[in-house]
């Protein structure tokens, strides 16, 4: 069986093609360096190195161990890298995107995070789905909270980590007369007038989705990219709104609350670029939320 050390001395022999070089490089003795590379040859049963008196060059056999050695040592060097990365404490920068919606939890998601965490830098970039789909694929993310992905993304070249699930509500101003009602038919806010999000966004297509499913119609009144602003719209009359129960529930001016039937869902979900888990900040971030999957409230 090979081992990681054989593989560096073939590897120093490989880049220098020169024995004595290779040894004083690795800080051995030459005859011990030689002796490795022929116990080497004969475990594998093929000579990796050409030899005469005025040159050493690699057989065919030996440059295709020198990519998988290269390979294998560096892997080696980034396991250690990361282990002792555990060891001191995770620290780096992590970059995320977020979508807008519940940003309270994920405000608290950060500082508790953060906290944990001190010595990992926090980038959060808000952006529409396919913007922060492009920005992982591009390497510009390192992760996303994304609640749907685009239907070409779907299943391909992403991780994911669910974070739970909430129902979506309808908001009203206090005084209206659907803020008296427990739960409404979304079949019944045909030609209402509606806060509406803007093409791109996941609220947008949730939305537009289950009033098309009941055959309704909202006329939106106002378009925003912030749940915040719709419910501040909301709350004053002039629309209604559906946001996730969690808006809904932020400290603010009062809203009435109504549920809807049938109900959509707000089901966010972590993802990242399928094998990049390793980097430490990353790493790092993945393990907290999964121990920590309250960013949506259960669906009750």
């Amino acid at each position: 069986m090979m081992e990681s050390r054989q593989l560096e001395y073939f590897r120093a022999v490989a880049r220098e093609l020169h024995f004595t070089r290779a040894a004083e490089s690795l800080q051995i003795a030459q005859p011990a360096l030689s002796q490795q590379i022929r116990k080497l040859e004969r475990q594998l049963g093929i000579a990796l190195f050409e030899r005469n008196n005025h040159r050493v060059e690699l057989t065919p056999a030996g440059a295709a161990l020198l990519e998988h050695a290269e390979r294998i040592l560096s892997d080696i060097a980034a396991v250690e890298e990361e282990m002792r990365g555990w060891a001191e404490g995770a620290r780096g920068r992590l970059r995320l995107g977020g979508t807008r919606g519940p940003t309270a939890r994920l405000a608290r998601l950060l500082a508790e995070f953060s906290a944990e965490y001190p010595a990992i830098d926090v980038e959060l970039r808000e952006m529409h789905t396919e913007e922060m789909v492009a920005g992982l694929h591009a390497g510009r993310l390192d992760a996303a909270i994304v609640v749907r992905l685009p239907p070409q993304d779907e299943g391909r070249r992403l991780d994911s980590l669910p974070l739970g699930e909430e129902p979506l509500v309808l908001i009203t101003s206090v005084s209206a007369p659907l803020a008296s009602r427990y739960r409404v038919p979304v079949a019944a806010l045909d030609d209402f007038d509606m806060v509406g999000y803007p093409p791109g966004s996941a609220l947008h297509e949730i939305v537009l989705s289950a009033l098309a499913d009941a055959g309704a119609t909202a006329r939106i009144r106002f378009e925003t990219r912030e749940c915040s602003t719709a419910r501040a719209m909301a709350s004053v009359g002039p629309a209604v709104a559906i946001v996730p129960r969690s808006v809904a529930e932020e400290p603010g001016r009062p809203v009435g609350v109504v549920r809807l039937d049938p109900e959509p869902t707000w089901a966010p979900s972590l993802v990242w670029p399928a094998g990049r888990r390793s980097g430490l900040a990353l790493a790092a971030f993945i393990d907290f939320v999964a121990r920590r999957p309250y960013l949506a409230s259960s669906h009750t």
